[in-house]
């Protein structure tokens, strides 16, 4: 067992604040967007949903005294054991080989879920054998957060450091960074250089923070979700309907809740279902996949960003293609097929059986993409559209 080299450094929050302001000027309402919720075969035995983690391919839900896997979409077994669950997340390895999902008990341990076998404590390979944790979460590209008693903890693999925070109303974690909010305002953490920045809200501490895969923050209060530019100031980006009360990154994604809707911010605005009626008080849960859990008493459910039956152009298709195959299937990758551009898809000799090969592979047997560049059930829709609308382009 790999043991952190260090117990615990300790690092008071008593670093210099590098004070941002919060521009409010004024935000477009949000446009309509369209939802498509996931099936997944929950089991009425199990009880209510205490917890979800998942890594893309494989879904760990975690009931009271059990914990049941899925990969991909099937359940694949249910693990018995006798806890009481408060949280989980998918974290690296301390060890920097995988992903481990985990799950937080009552009791504040960690306990991580195997491919094969039962529970195993792990808080001692985190370097917490003796904090009790309320909540972990993965930082992006390595290294995990944890809220204790009182503390903010980062492990980076080697390394764990404790920063003395006081009670945390809340945290999120991503890109390198940790933020969480205290009674008098929002903080970010910068993990490589232990900077700290402060963030004054115009109305009111936030309840509700995220971080995106490249450290951005995102902070909502009741009446307005805000975002971070690359100035370091957040600028409002939505005012409410009616309340924010969820606020999750999922991949390349933010999603939130307003009153019973549910949203999508990106780069061109916001956008909110219409007609969803979902329930107030549940809670947003991101998915690496690009889907959102919302999970609210004990009932789980999950939904993708959809664009109905309109068959999407390549500029619709382009971000899943860099998030989910460039990086194997660019001009020259090991892939050996380029599928980066549109000509690339519609122009070789070979187009027929490279689009039943892509049917194949990514539709139906899921093979590919590999493990760890997941697919949404609305990514795989749109794929299946564009194959469908393909005509190969005149030599």
């Amino acid at each position: 067992m790999t043991l952190l080299r260090s117990a615990a450094s300790r690092a008071l929050l008593a670093l210099s604040l590098a004070l941002a302001g919060c521009a409010g000027q004024a935000a477009a309402p949000p446009q309509p967007l369209a939802v498509q919720p996931v099936a997944l075969p929950l089991s009425a035995e199990l009880g209510p949903v205490r917890a979800v983690a998942d890594d893309g391919r494989r879904v760990v839900l975690f009931h009271d005294g059990a914990a049941a896997v899925f990969v991909d979409g099937a359940l694949a077994r249910v693990e018995r054991a006798p806890h009481r669950w408060v949280g989980a997340a998918a974290l690296p390895a301390p060890d920097g080989h995988g992903t481990w999902i985990v799950g937080v008990d009552a009791e504040g341990r960690l306990l991580r879920l195997p491919g094969q076998g039962a529970l195993e404590p792990v808080s001692d390979r985190y370097g917490l054998e003796r904090a009790p944790v309320r909540a972990a979460l993965g930082l992006g590209g390595g290294g995990a957060a944890f809220a204790l008693d009182g503390e903010l903890a980062v492990a980076d693999g080697a390394t764990v450091t404790r920063y003395a925070t006081g009670p945390l109303a809340t945290f999120a974690a991503g890109g390198g960074r940790v933020a969480f909010a205290l009674g008098d305002g929002l903080r970010a953490l910068d993990v490589a250089t232990r900077a700290l920045r402060s963030y004054p809200l115009p109305d009111g501490p936030a309840p509700l923070l995220a971080v995106t895969g490249a450290g951005r923050l995102l902070a909502a209060t009741p009446a307005a979700l805000y975002e971070e530019d690359a100035a370091g100031v957040l600028r409002l980006r939505l005012r409410a309907s009616a309340a924010l009360h969820g606020l999750a990154v999922s991949g390349d994604r933010v999603w939130f809740a307003d009153g019973d809707e549910l949203g999508v911010l990106d780069g061109t605005g916001a956008r909110e279902t219409r007609g969803a009626r979902l329930p107030r008080g549940g809670e947003l849960i991101g998915s690496p996949s690009g889907d959102v859990w919302l999970l609210a008493s004990g009932a789980l459910r999950r939904f993708s960003a959809g664009d109905g039956d309109a068959a999407p152009a390549w500029d619709d298709l382009a971000p899943v293609v860099a998030r989910a195959c460039a990086p194997c299937h660019l001009p020259g990758g090991e892939g050996g097929v380029d599928l980066s551009t549109p000509a690339a898809w519609t122009t070789t000799t070979t187009t027929t059986s490279l689009r039943e090969s892509i049917a194949r592979r990514v539709l139906e047997e899921r093979t590919m993409p590999p493990p760890g560049r997941a697919l949404s059930e609305a990514d795989r829709a749109r794929i299946r559209a564009f194959l469908g609308r393909m005509r190969p382009a005149k030599p």
